[in-house]
């Protein structure tokens, strides 16, 4: 055997071993992880150089990051993974726990699209009591909409009426998760289909025209409220499970849907 096979063949062992590790915690639902983006382990004092943090706080103490909203602000506190990288389906892991914040946005921005304000593309939202996947794009953050809902003219009818317009844009489910534990998530992007599983199970399913957005290159996290805190972040490449077609209705009817 030649040193380039013998070399090629232990990089496609190792690839797959990651593979296998992955699928032996929890099996993949909607999504197979490829090529590794991204991974942060909080191993060390500060959020740079992988992280630039926007407003509120991060602190990282033993390998966790806290991080809080400052009311100062009026804006949850958000950081993005640094550098940027182009991506278009990807799945996501990180563990969290609310330590009193009352909502964790996992973000993925577009930083060059100018149709939606300040790029969001689509997020996945985590609170104790529901999970909620949304098509920002073509949802709230659209342009047009966003700037309808903050102008002080827009009456409440017409608000009732822009939600009412972008209902398909967003999926809410119901969930029961405690405040003072650790949970494992998982997000999966794949086309314009976008599902979260938190401690192993699926907890929210979404189809929407925004999330097949080809050019997404930021990914991040918004707390909402008191601190939260990060662990183990990890994005790869993603692929679509070859049986996710069959198995959709299942799934998609195990979750409590709003």
């Amino acid at each position: 055997m030649n040193k380039l096979m013998r070399v090629s063949l232990v990089g496609l062992g190792a690839l797959l071993t990651a593979g296998a590790a992955f699928a032996a915690d929890h099996p993949p639902v909607l999504a197979t992880p490829g090529k590794l983006l991204f991974e942060d382990d909080f191993a060390r004092g500060e959020m740079p150089p992988k992280w630039r943090a926007g407003k509120g706080s991060f602190e990282i103490h033993a390998g966790v990051v806290t991080a809080a909203e400052k009311p100062e602000d009026k804006h949850g506190a958000y950081a993005y993974a640094n550098p940027r990288f182009a991506y278009k389906d990807i799945v996501a892991e990180f563990s969290f726990k609310f330590d009193g914040s009352k909502g964790c946005h996992f973000m993925m921005e577009d930083s060059t699209y100018k149709g939606s304000h300040a790029g969001h593309i689509i997020r996945a939202t985590i609170t104790p009591v529901s999970v909620q996947l949304a098509d920002s794009k073509f949802g709230g953050m659209k342009n047009e909409i966003f700037e309808k809902n903050k102008d002080p003219k827009t009456t409440p009818e017409e608000k009732k009426q822009i939600q009412a317009s972008i209902k398909d844009k967003s999926a809410t489910i119901k969930v029961t998760l405690d405040r003072a534990q650790w949970h494992q998530t998982r997000v999966a992007v794949v086309g314009d289909e976008m599902l979260i599983s938190i401690d192993g199970k699926p907890a929210g399913y979404l189809k929407s025209e925004g999330v097949n957005h080809p050019t997404k290159n930021m990914v991040g996290f918004t707390i909402a409220g008191k601190s939260a805190q990060l662990d183990n972040v990890k994005v790869w490449e993603a692929t679509a499970v070859p049986d996710w077609s069959s198995r959709r209705a299942t799934v998609v009817a195990g979750m409590q849907q709003q």
